[in-house]
């Protein structure tokens, strides 16, 4: 059996421990607390892994190369958008 909280640090108290002890009655637990922000961080990070590893497989394939050229279309195209007639 596995449970996950997500709860401010000010919630915590003696009924939150008790239901705990009531789910798991007699077992060994496992209890791991974090601050999120090394969730969010591996999430990040696995993103860019998977980038990375995606242009290490496929060159520039699935990436758009911001050159000269691609600044100047870009421009091209800002600038017909938002021309006033």
């Amino acid at each position: 059996m596995q449970a996950a909280f997500s709860l401010n640090s000010n919630e915590l108290n003696i009924n939150f421990v008790n239901s705990i002890k009531e789910m798991f009655q007699g077992k060994n637990i496992e209890i791991v607390i974090t601050d999120g922000v090394d969730e969010k961080y591996e999430r990040e990070k696995s993103i860019l892994d998977a980038t990375l590893n995606d242009y290490l497989q496929n060159g520039s394939k699935n990436f758009t190369v911001m050159s000269d050229e691609f600044w100047e279309d870009t421009e091209k195209r800002l600038i017909q958008r938002h021309r006033v007639s």
